[in-house]
C-alpha cells in the first residue's frame, strides 16, 4: 500500500532484477514481491551469457513520476569487473534514447545533458530544465558555436553501442529532434508572453494556468526559468527558487521546485558555492553528508538567504526526493573516486579516514549509515587500498617483525567489514614465522615465549576469517609448546623449583592451546607436591624474606591463571 505525504504524494516500493552483460546492466523483471524475483535470480546467474545479477529496491514517487533505486544484492561471476558500480540498468536500449522533443525532458535525458554540457551550464548558472523550457536560454545555447553539435556527437556514439545503427545516422536523428524542439519553443514563445512570477506566487500561478487545457507543467517550468533568469550565482538561484515555496503548495508545484533544485545541486560548482572550497576529498565527503540532511554550508542558519533556509528545512524533512536522490548519488561518486581522502600518506591514514566517515554517517545521517550502496562504496574504497605496493609501504614503517605484526593488526582492527580483514590476512600470515621472531630477540629462546604469546592473543581477538586465524594460532601454539618443553621443562641446568618459577614468569597469559595446557599441567602437578614451595623458600635466610617471597609467589601464581585458585595456598 502506498504511503502518502501532502508535499510528496504517494510512495510505493518495488524490486527489480538486473543482469550484467559485458559493461552494462539490463532490466530483466520487476515485481512488488521480492520473493518472485529471488528464484529467477538464482537461475539467471547460472546462464553462461550472464556475467552477473543484482536485485535493487526501487522507491516509486507515484505522483511525481520519479523513482530511485538502491542495490541490496549483487553477484558477479569470478573474474568479472564492474567498471562503474553506479551504472543504471537500461530497458533493452540506452535509457537516454529520444525520438521526439518531448523525450528530451525525461529524467535520464536531462542527466545526460547535464554531463555533456556541464562547462556551458555552469558558466551561465543554468540547468537543463531551464534550457529546455525557456526559449531565451535555448536560443543562447543554439548560438554557442559547436557546443550542441559536440555534445550530440558524443551522445550518438554512446547510444548506438550494441546496436546496428551508425553514430553518423544517430547524430542526424538527434539533430532533427533538437531542431524541432527549438522551433517549437520559439513558436510558443512568440505567441505567448511569459507569465509574471513573484516570490510566494507559484501556487496562484499554477491555479491560474490550469484553466488552459494545454499541458500545464511545461508552462510552469517556463515561468520559473524566466523568474530565475539573471541570477549571478547558484546560491542566488537557489534562494530565488525556494522563495517560491509556501506550505500550501501541492505535489505539482513541489515537483517543479524539486526538479530544478536537483539539477542545480548536481553541479560541483553549486556545492562549492554552498559550503565553501574543500581542502581535501575528506571534507568534500563530509559536506556531501551534511547537504543530504539539510545542513547547507558552514554559516549559521540565520545567516543564510531566506530561500536557502527554506531549502535546508525541506531537505531535512525529506520532501524533495529528486534533490535528495541527487545528493546521495553525489556522495556515492565521491566515495567511489580513486583520489585519496586526505592526502597520499598511505593506507593507514586512508583507512582511518574511511572509518571516520562511517562514524560521521552514523551520527549525522543514520539513514545513510545503513544504506547498502554507501556501505559497499566504503568497503570498495578500502578494498582498493589493500594492494601489494601499499602493504609494502606500510610494513616498511615497522622496525622488526614484531613491529610489523603490530602495525598490521592495528590496521585490521581499524578496517570496517569482513572483506578488507580477509584480504589483509595473508599479509599477516607471511609474518607469522616463529624462528624469525626468536632471532629478533637475539636467540634468547625462553624470553620469546611472552612476545609470541602476546601475538597469539592479539590474533585470537582479531576479526579475521576463521580458517586464517586458526592456521596462525596453530603455528604459534606449536612453537610455544616446543619452547616450553625444550627450553624450560627439559633444562636440566635448572633446579625443579626454578623451572616451575620460569613457567610462572614466562607463560603467564598464554592463550588456549597445547602450550598453555603443557604449562598448566606441569604447574598443577608441582602445586600438588608440598615440597615445591618448601624447597623454594629454603633459599631465603630470614623469616621476613621467606614471608615476602611466599606472598609474592602466591600472587604470581594467581595472576598467571595457569593453576586453579584452589591449589594456591591461602595468602594470609
Amino acid at each position: 500500500m502506498a504511503v502518502k505525504n501532502p508535499l510528496v504524494g504517494a510512495v510505493r516500493t518495488a524490486f527489480e532484477l538486473h543482469s550484467f552483460h559485458g559493461d552494462q546492466w539490463l532490466l530483466v523483471r520487476d515485481s512488488r514481491d521480492l520473493r518472485e524475483l529471488e528464484p529467477v535470480a538464482a537461475l539467471l546467474i547460472e546462464r553462461q551469457e550472464v556475467d552477473g545479477i543484482r536485485i535493487v529496491r526501487r522507491t516509486d514517487f507515484v505522483d511525481q513520476d520519479f523513482s530511485t533505486t538502491v542495490t541490496f544484492m549483487k553477484r558477479l561471476r569470478a573474474g568479472v569487473v564492474e567498471n562503474d558500480p553506479l551504472l543504471r540498468a537500461n530497458p533493452g536500449r540506452d535509457a537516454s534514447w529520444c525520438d521526439k522533443p518531448e523525450d528530451l525532458a525525461g529524467d535520464v535525458q536531462r542527466q545526460v545533458m547535464r554531463g555533456l554540457l556541464a562547462k556551458y551550464l555552469d558558466e551561465r548558472r543554468l540547468t537543463p530544465l531551464e534550457v529546455l523550457s525557456y526559449e531565451v536560454h535555448a536560443k543562447a545555447l543554439d548560438n554557442a558555436g559547436t557546443t550542441v553539435q559536440g555534445a550530440l556527437q558524443r551522445l550518438a556514439s554512446l547510444q548506438v553501442r550494441g546496436t546496428k545503427q551508425t553514430a553518423v545516422s544517430r547524430m542526424k536523428e538527434l539533430m532533427a529532434v533538437v531542431e524541432q524542439g527549438l522551433a517549437q519553443l520559439n513558436t510558443y514563445g512568440r505567441a505567448n508572453p511569459v507569465p509574471k512570477l513573484e516570490p510566494g506566487g507559484l501556487r496562484a500561478l499554477a491555479a491560474q494556468q490550469a484553466l488552459d487545457p494545454s499541458p500545464l507543467e511545461p508552462r510552469l517550468y517556463r515561468a520559473v526559468a524566466a523568474y530565475l533568469n539573471g541570477a549571478k550565482t547558484w546560491v542566488e538561484k537557489l534562494d530565488r527558487l525556494f522563495q517560491l515555496f509556501q506550505p500550501d503548495l501541492t505535489v505539482r508545484e513541489m515537483r517543479i521546485l524539486d526538479s530544478v533544485a536537483a539539477e542545480i545541486l548536481s553541479s560541483s560548482l553549486a556545492l562549492k558555492e554552498l559550503v565553501g572550497e574543500e581542502k581535501t576529498r575528506f571534507e568534500l565527503v563530509l559536506n556531501a553528508i551534511d547537504l543530504y540532511v539539510g545542513n547547507l554550508g558552514k554559516s549559521e542558519p540565520g545567516e543564510r538567504p531566506v530561500g536557502v533556509q527554506a531549502l535546508s528545512r525541506l531537505l531535512a524533512e525529506g520532501v524533495l526526493p529528486r534533490t535528495i536522490a541527487e545528493l546521495r548519488m553525489g556522495l556515492l561518486r565521491h566515495l567511489h573516486a580513486r583520489l585519496p581522502l586526505r592526502s597520499d600518506k598511505g593506507i593507514r591514514d586512508e583507512v582511518r579516514a574511511s572509518v571516520e566517515i562511517l562514524d560521521y554517517l552514523k551520527e549525522a545521517a543514520p539513514v545513510l549509515s545503513t544504506d547498502e550502496e554507501v556501505l559497499e562504496a566504503l568497503a570498495t574504497r578500502i578494498d582498493r587500498l589493500i594492494q601489494p605496493e601499499a602493504m609494502r609501504d606500510l610494513l616498511a614503517q615497522g622496525r622488526g617483525i614484531n613491529a610489523k605484526i603490530e602495525l598490521l593488526l592495528n590496521l585490521i582492527e581499524t578496517a570496517p567489514g569482513d572483506a578488507p580483514k580477509a584480504k589483509m590476512a595473508p599479509y599477516l600470515r607471511s609474518l607469522i614465522v616463529p624462528d624469525d621472531i626468536i632471532r629478533e630477540y637475539g636467540g634468547r629462546r625462553p624470553e620469546t615465549v611472552k612476545p609470541l604469546a602476546t601475538i597469539a592473543k592479539r590474533i585470537a581477538a582479531a576479526s579475521l576469517p576463521d580458517a586464517a586465524k586458526q592456521e596462525m594460532l596453530e603455528i604459534l601454539d606449536g612453537s610455544l609448546f616446543e619452547l616450553i618443553r625444550t627450553e624450560i621443562l627439559s633444562n636440566q641446568n635448572l633446579p625443579f623449583a626454578d623451572r616451575m618459577l620460569a613457567l610462572v614468569r614466562h607463560c603467564s597469559g598464554l592463550p588456549e592451546g597445547r602450550a598453555r595446557s603443557l604449562a598448566s599441567d606441569n604447574l598443577t602437578q608441582a602445586m600438588r607436591r608440598p615440597e615445591f614451595i618448601l624447597t623454594y623458600l629454603e633459599r631465603f635466610s630470614g623469616a621476613q624474606e621467606r614471608r615476602d617471597a611466599y606472598f609474592k609467589l602466591c600472587d604470581a601464581l594467581m595472576e598467571s591463571g595457569l593453576v586453579a585458585p584452589s591449589l594456591v595456598p591461602v595468602n594470609v
